[in-house]
């Protein structure tokens, strides 16, 4: 069930602001060879969550692409990997800008 709901844009943006903390956290949990799976899987997961309750093209696009990093495991796909979480975080950014103007 497709249910929309009244939400405020400060609580959009406030949420979409600790998404985007978590996304750049991927980096050095990666780098430090710690689990970022988890928390990868726990961000797509609560995407789509979002996804059912606002709307914006983007987010398919981010959840395609973050959902594309788990298979990137290899030592050598760190750098496309890196670059691929700097795509997500302009992709939220510009989700984030959306949510500036008008009311959900």
């Amino acid at each position: 069930m497709n249910k929309r709901l009244s939400i405020s844009n400060s609580a959009i943006q406030k949420n979409l602001r600790r998404i985007v903390n978590q996304i750049y956290k991927l980096l050095p949990c990666r780098e430090e060879g710690l689990d970022w799976q988890s928390p990868l899987t726990t961000i797509i997961e609560e995407l789509i969550g979002m996804n059912d309750l606002i709307e914006d093209e983007n987010f398919f696009s981010l959840i395609c692409k973050l959902q594309g990093l788990l298979h990137l495991t290899a030592e050598e796909d760190f750098f496309l990997y890196r670059r691929i979480i700097f795509e997500c975080l302009s992709l939220l950014n510009k989700i984030l800008n959306n949510f500036k103007e008008e009311d959900i």
